[in-house]
């Protein structure tokens, strides 16, 4: 996806916020106590498995405990392999032929420390109106994960390497639904992540947790935004599709690219530090580490947050991607680049807790300067049925602020449900209402209803 370029200057003011900011990323990354976490021991790790929500609150005493894996994303390679596995555990719809497969594909886990997967996936939408003369898109998505244990294999604290190959394009319509969106007058996309990409390796790093999942690390071709103010609703190929409700749309982060990212949670509750720094040049499967080290063209981000999950006795494995009570803030600055783009800095916060054991709440915002979206807001909910808990119902609502003043605040409605025809495949209708879409004057509302198929493997 394309980045909007914004003629703006820096400012003696901004460049010492800027500098603060960067300083205070490095001394995150080297204050880090290792020698003092050293003293923690590892433990073996228990079976995949999905740990029921009750269990958060279980007597922990006498147990060894494990802090959530702030970098196990569904949009990582391991987090969508291990969210895929859950989706089939927790199903009560009658099985399919492709059980074998993924019992196979555990079995191999275990014997040799490697972890396969994919996905395939179409996602069509229709615009009410459009400005771009495109009023229907479809798009595909193909994805192949693994992840194999170079050390310390099953182990909690085994050295991964993590890769995604992908291949995204648009169907029989002009334009993927990515850019169709834009074309239709969002200026948000109405499905996030569904654009163009050539076949190709889009991700591609090791990873490791260290100390109880203590200290984490991801260093390597990452997608920034698996890390940059995430939250367990964020991932469109499962939820949400509208980037109002998925990555904070007023962080101008970059996509994928080579980049570095560590978590420390210093004491043995709930608090936890997250610090990253990638290269500003995105390219989808390009190489990008010359950029990175050759240029002055970084983003850097530190989050500051609070994690229920924490000391509660759920082993890395069992927890999955979902960090379900979880406050955070996200101090993020990105460097001026020679292509034109200008410097950018800004705040972001995020919270979503359980209301009920099957029912997530989340508020989430933020405020930047430099950027295209100068505010935004969202509130919303997601909702597992109890007799149904691999289904998903979303209901979301927020508003964005262009930075340029000629362009009106756009206000986003969103509802979907995610039906598992089967363990492994699923359909998500989805309906979007977008008042006062900002890039069509002309325009007081746009619908935008679309449906979503996906089948894991």
């Amino acid at each position: 996806m394309g980045e909007l370029s914004l003629d703006r200057s820096l400012s003696p003011g901004r460049y010492v916020r800027k500098t603060a900011l960067a300083g205070f990323c490095a001394v995150a990354f080297a204050s880090m106590p290792f020698s003092a976490l050293a003293q923690d021991e590892a433990t073996p790790a228990s079976p995949t498995g999905a740990m029921p929500a009750a269990m958060a609150d279980a007597d922990t005493e006498g147990k060894t405990f494990f802090y959530p894996d702030l970098h196990g994303g569904t949009l990582s390679p391991e987090g969508a392999l291990e969210e895929d596995a859950a989706v089939a555990r927790r199903m009560g719809r009658t099985e399919t032929m492709m059980q074998p497969w993924f019992d196979w594909k555990q079995q191999l886990r275990q014997d040799t420390g490697l972890t396969i997967g994919g996905s395939y996936g179409i996602l069509a939408q229709r615009y009410s109106s459009s400005p771009a003369g495109q009023t229907s898109a479809i798009g595909h998505k193909f994805t192949f994960n693994l992840g194999y244990e170079v050390f310390n294999k099953g182990r909690p604290d085994a050295l991964v390497f993590e890769m995604a190959i992908e291949d995204r394009r648009a169907l029989n319509s002009d334009e993927p639904p990515l850019f169709a969106g834009f074309g239709a007058g969002s200026i948000l996309p109405t499905a996030a992540t569904w654009g163009s990409i050539d076949l190709g390796i889009t991700q591609a790093y090791i990873r490791q947790s260290l100390f109880n999942n203590r200290f984490q690390y991801s260093v390597g071709r990452i997608f920034a935004p698996n890390f940059v103010n995430s939250f367990p609703l964020f991932d469109d190929n499962r939820q949400f599709f509208n980037q109002t409700f998925s990555t904070g749309p007023s962080i101008q982060s970059p996509l994928r690219g080579f980049g570095m990212v560590a978590a420390w949670f210093p004491t043995e509750g709930g608090l936890y530090l997250q610090s990253g720094m990638y290269g500003a040049n995105s390219k989808d499967t390009g190489n990008t580490v010359s950029d990175f080290f050759n240029k002055s063209e970084h983003f850097y981000h530190l989050d500051v947050g609070w994690s229920g999950l924490a000391r509660t006795g759920v082993p890395i494995q069992a927890r999955g991607p979902m960090d379900t009570n979880n406050f955070h803030i996200t101090g993020w600055y990105r460097n001026a680049q020679d292509n034109g783009t200008p410097q950018s800095e800004g705040l972001a916060f995020n919270a979503n807790w359980m209301a009920k054991d099957n029912i997530m709440v989340f508020v989430r915002g933020g405020w930047s300067d430099g950027w295209a979206i100068k505010r935004n807001f969202t509130t919303g909910m997601g909702w597992r049925p109890a007799n149904a808990p691999a289904d998903l119902f979303g209901f979301g609502v927020g508003w964005a602020e262009p930075d340029n003043a000629a362009l009106r605040t756009q206000y986003t409605t969103e509802v979907f449900y995610r039906f598992h025809v089967t363990p492994h495949f699923a359909i998500t209708p989805d309906l979007q209402l977008i008042v006062d879409p900002a890039l069509s004057p002309g325009e007081d509302l746009l619908v935008v209803p679309g449906i979503r198929a996906r089948l894991a493997f």
